[in-house]
């Protein structure tokens, strides 16, 4: 059972959608960066209700990182507005981003909403974005 699937019909659309092809990204990830612990992630979140956004996306943990360096960077896939009654109303959003202390953003996607097409068609350009970021260790400068 998904987190929205009963909520949202686009929620589910992307999890059914994207957390296989994430899954299957695993291992070509772990193979291009052996320090980096690769996990799929799904999450809902909301300040008004919990099922305003839905989440979803690989976080790739890095080990032996300095204290000033982020620990992750991850790709992460965003629908906002999913307490809206139309799908017109969802914003998709997604990116390859850092986390703390940096927070950059490495890559991020111009979508229209609720355009699953087109991210679909971004993925492979966030996928490789995402490898990349990955093995080098730390956000570019």
């Amino acid at each position: 059972m998904t987190v929205l699937s009963h909520t949202h019909p686009l929620a589910a659309q992307l999890e059914n959608d994207l957390l296989p092809l994430f899954r299957a990204a695993l291992p070509q990830l772990s193979a291009a960066a052996p320090q980096v612990l690769a996990s799929v992630f799904a999450f809902s979140s909301g300040s008004a209700d919990a099922f305003q956004a839905y989440h979803l996306g690989i976080s790739c943990l890095l080990d032996n990182v300095a204290d000033d360096q982020p620990e992750e960077v991850a790709l992460l896939v965003s629908a906002a507005g999913l307490d809206a009654d139309l799908d017109a109303g969802v914003q998709l959003s997604a990116q390859v981003v850092w986390g703390q202390p940096s927070g950059a953003v490495e890559v991020q996607a111009d979508l229209p909403p609720a355009d699953v097409a087109a991210l679909h068609a971004t993925l492979p350009g966030l996928l490789a974005t995402l490898g990349a970021a990955a093995r080098r260790g730390t956000p570019r400068l």
